[in-house]
């Protein structure tokens, strides 16, 4: 066989390949791939970091392991650089090429002095409390000065408080569904480049995902639960509470004897900043995670400058549309990948030094199918028929399609909205409120791929959901029939 025609078959192999992995993810040309693990090690994925070729991983039970990055993903071979960590989710290089991990109760700095391939240096570089309970786990992202964002947990009360914690404690802080009876847990916390450990931004109940943009905004998602009526979104803003009580009992300027969750809904409401978007419930996300940006280029698909948010207790990832109304982003989510060959837990995500693959790190800690591990999805070209954006109107949504799609797309019935919205309050999650459908008025073509779609009734403080009906494309990997995309509507043009 000459080598041409070698060629020619592997090229058919890979082809088929990408077909099978279309097949499985409706309209998305990605190829997703186990990556492999160390024999007999517990796989649970709790940060990811790159540097210089090699791909770092903390797991949960303590280890940090590294690997060159290779085409073959059977043909990863991990070794070990560092260990004994309190369950560490967070990690990223410092500017002068140290690593650096977020413990349960700590942020620590780990070298490697004398080139060996392994950590011989461990610094703490500071503290916050530490009440004992399992739920506590810390995220952080870089501030782009040197500095850090470090995302504390609450504690759960599935999970007892120890006798001797570490860091001051509140007995009003002990109180609640999540809590915070040890300093600091609730915020986002700012290490600045001068090694100063300040309060940045309050009211998180379970942030499992912080990063920054390449426009310099901070992103925080949270997890729904007590005063998390569903998943949000949020933009964290020095100084914002965002409606989680409990982590009040630290704020400097709460009055010391004064109980916030025996505050009034009134009140807490009158101080909290909203989600920048909310995800719909089980539809999209239940545990959000770590969110990532799409790089330019389309790089990874025709998403650039959108919001990638995985769900770490479904074989989901959500892509996030942002825009401006009003001085402030707001905007709609819908699935980006879902079920097929991506696994569950999808905890920390991480590009490629190409952009072109996504490596994404899983562990589901028992909540749900157990599903641990790495996964590398790679984007192999082609544009699938997509709403690429969805923009609020004075009486509806401008939806620009990635391709054009059939005459269907003008059709009133391709398109169901319902509106319903969520409340945040002292119990667990909410059902959803004041739900209705709304009218579809008119439905006019701007150009090849451009609709506006016309409501009644369109109102701020819900979210809409718009359901694509009607199959738009002659190819049925492409159709958007069944598809969902979901606006939040904080503010009206």
């Amino acid at each position: 066989m000459s080598s041409m025609t070698i060629m020619k078959v592997l090229l058919a192999l890979w082809l088929g390949l990408v077909s099978l992995c279309a097949e499985v993810n409706p309209g998305q040309l990605y190829l997703i791939e186990d990556v492999a693990m160390p024999a007999n090690v517990p796989a649970e994925v709790g940060a990811l970091a790159i540097k210089d070729g090699q791909l770092y991983l903390a797991l949960r039970r303590g280890d940090i392991i590294v690997a060159k990055m290779v085409s073959d993903a059977k043909a990863f071979k991990w070794t070990l650089f560092a260990t004994g960590f309190h369950n560490p989710c967070g990690m990223e290089f410092d500017q002068q090429g140290r690593l650096l991990i977020t413990q349960m109760s700590e942020l620590t700095r780990c070298s490697d002095t004398d080139g060996d391939g392994r950590a011989d240096l461990y610094e703490a570089l500071c503290h916050w409390g530490l009440s004992g309970n399992y739920h506590e786990t810390v995220e952080m992202c870089p501030d782009g000065k040197g500095g850090f964002y470090l995302a504390i947990g609450t504690a759960s009360h599935n999970g007892p408080t120890f006798k001797w914690v570490k860091g001051e404690y509140s007995k009003i802080g002990r109180r609640g569904r999540n809590f915070s009876s040890v300093e600091w847990r609730g915020w986002v916390m700012h290490y600045q480049n001068d090694g100063q450990l300040k309060p940045f931004a309050s009211g998180f109940r379970m942030h499992n995902g912080i990063a920054k943009d390449s426009k310099g905004n901070i992103w925080a998602t949270d997890n729904q639960g007590d005063w998390k009526g569903t998943t949000p979104l949020y933009l964290v803003a020095e100084g914002n509470f965002y409606g989680h009580p409990s982590s009040l009992v630290w704020d400097p300027k709460w009055p010391k004897d004064k109980d916030p969750l025996k505050v009034g809904l009134d009140e807490i409401n009158s101080l909290r900043t909203r989600p920048v978007v909310q995800f719909p419930y089980s539809e999209q996300i239940r545990s959000a995670s770590e969110p990532i940006e799409f790089p330019a280029a389309d790089k990874f698909g025709p998403y650039s400058g959108q919001l990638i948010v995985p769900d770490n207790n479904g074989s989901r990832l959500a892509r996030v549309m942002l825009e401006n109304v009003g001085g402030q982003l707001q905007g709609a989510t819908t699935l980006f990948l879902e079920g097929g060959l991506l696994h569950t837990g999808n905890n920390r995500v991480i590009y490629a030094p190409d952009k072109k693959s996504l490596f994404v790190g899983q562990t589901i800690r028992g909540w749900g199918k157990l599903s641990e591990g790495l996964q590398r999805i790679t984007y192999v070209g082609g544009t699938p028929l997509d709403i690429l954006n969805m923009r609020l109107t004075k009486n509806g949504f401008k939806l620009e399609f990635t391709s054009a799609p059939n005459k269907e797309a003008s059709d009133l019935s391709s398109y169901v909205v319902h509106s319903f919205r969520y409340e945040d309050s002292w119990v667990y999650g909410s059902p959803k409120y004041d739900e209705i459908e709304h009218k579809v008025t008119s439905v006019r073509r701007i150009d090849e791929k451009t609709y506006e779609v016309e409501i009644e009734g369109l109102q701020a403080g819900k979210l809409f959901d718009l359901t694509i009906k009607r199959d738009l494309s002659e190819n049925e990997k492409h159709s958007l029939k069944g598809r969902s995309y979901c606006y939040t509507v904080n503010q009206l043009k």
